[in-house]
């Protein structure tokens, strides 16, 4: 095997590897997709016929419909990455059918030649009228390199022949995938079409009451704003002892550092949970869904389930924790002129001062106890103005 064909096949080899790793990536993300999707639908039954928590299901099945379209982009992407094997092994079936040609082409051209030259009295005749003995050994050698030749040949094509019939096998099956992901696909959509139904349904009944949902969600407000303002003046404090006298701020080269490279993974940053959606964005907007409501936030509020904890999305150092009126906790985590900021923690695993590497867990999200929700607040605070998160965190 020459240096090219190595080369190749290693090619080959790894990117079937990396497809094969990223597939089962998707497969293990999907199922923790669907068993989110059983948690939520077992929730809902047990809780639908309760008129007090008909914001919360509301909010549920706003929450399902957003993890079913995740659901729908996982399976596309199964799609594609079996559409691009299914290129691939239609292309090599095709390259495997070529050389059975040639191989079948060259075999047909010996045993021609082999017919016209049948005679054994022409081969010895050929041998005997050498004009030397080592003449003569080199046309025997001939002939047994010719016979083996023939012999490669067959065995090649023996080979060639499995060959295209195991990548046949392959091709079935991965066609066989394809189908029936576009089946799983197309029964989604149908479901997110009943979903919808069931959300339009839910906000026509919030809707008839809306004054008493209204107060409720501006009770909640009240307490986030208090926190915000905590925040605020917290992360204001910190910045204000860093200042000179000048106006610019005066950080350790540990924090310059940190500051630095907080600023050049923009869009780049993990996740503060390793699973979950986004249920409210960043900004002034409408409550998703008493409409008739505004909200402030000023990050994103993150829903997840009870098992998942929050962890840091940069090195930094644990700045301050604050404890609610509702006992929970809210950890700033300060990384140079940036600081992040994680609410709605039941436990806490970490200490003011502690020092912080990325993705190191900080406390366990707190369950609101009357809709089972488990949901992350998480802000992040650039020289104390608060930032998008969907432009920092990789994906969000």
């Amino acid at each position: 095997m020459n240096l090219s064909r190595i080369i190749l096949l290693l090619i080959v080899l790894l990117s079937s590897s990396l497809s094969s790793q990223t597939k089962q990536d998707l497969e293990n993300q999907k199922k923790q997709i669907q068993e989110e999707i059983k948690k939520i639908e077992l929730k809902l039954a047990t809780n639908f016929k309760q008129k007090k928590l008909i914001v919360s299901n509301a909010e549920d099945i706003n929450y399902k419909i957003k993890l079913q379209e995740n659901l729908i982009n996982n399976i596309n992407s199964q799609l594609n990455l079996i559409l691009r094997e299914i290129d691939r092994n239609e292309n090599r079936l095709s390259d495997l059918k070529q050389r059975e040609l040639t191989l079948k082409d060259e075999l047909s051209k010996m045993l021609l030649s082999a017919y016209k030259k049948k005679s054994n009295l022409n081969k010895l005749m050929f041998v005997f009228s050498s004009k030397s003995f080592q003449q003569a050994y080199k046309r025997i050698q001939y002939f047994k390199q010719y016979a083996n030749f023939q012999n490669k040949t067959l065995s090649k094509i023996k080979i060639n022949s499995n060959d295209i019939k195991n990548v046949i096998v392959v091709l079935d099956s991965q066609k066989t995938n394809k189908k029936l992901l576009i089946d799983e696909n197309e029964e989604i959509k149908r479901d997110l079409n009943i979903e919808y139904t069931g959300l339009n349904n839910l906000i026509t009944e919030v809707n008839k009451n809306q004054k008493r949902y209204s107060a409720e969600i501006k009770q909640k407000q009240k307490l986030t704003r208090e926190i915000d303002k905590k925040i605020q003046r917290l992360i204001k404090e910190a910045l204000a002892k860093a200042k000179k006298k000048d106006g610019r701020f005066e950080l350790t080269e540990e924090a310059k550092l940190i500051s630095k490279n907080f600023n050049a993974n923009k869009g780049k940053l993990p996740s503060p949970v390793i699973r979950g959606s986004v249920v409210l964005g960043f900004g002034k907007q409408p409550h998703p869904i008493v409409k008739t409501t505004t909200i402030q936030s000023n990050g994103v509020r993150i829903r997840t389930s009870p098992d998942v904890e929050a962890r840091t999305i940069f090195n930094g150092e644990v700045y301050s924790i604050i404890k609610s009126k509702n006992n929970t906790h809210t950890i700033l985590i300060q990384h140079g002129n940036f600081f992040t900021v994680y609410k709605n923690l039941s436990d806490i695993y970490v200490k003011k001062g502690d020092k912080l590497k990325t993705k190191d867990s900080i406390g366990k999200i707190a369950t609101d106890p009357l809709n089972g929700q488990t949901i992350l607040s998480f802000s992040i605070f650039n020289n104390g103005v608060p930032q998008n998160p969907r432009f920092w965190i990789y994906k969000m």
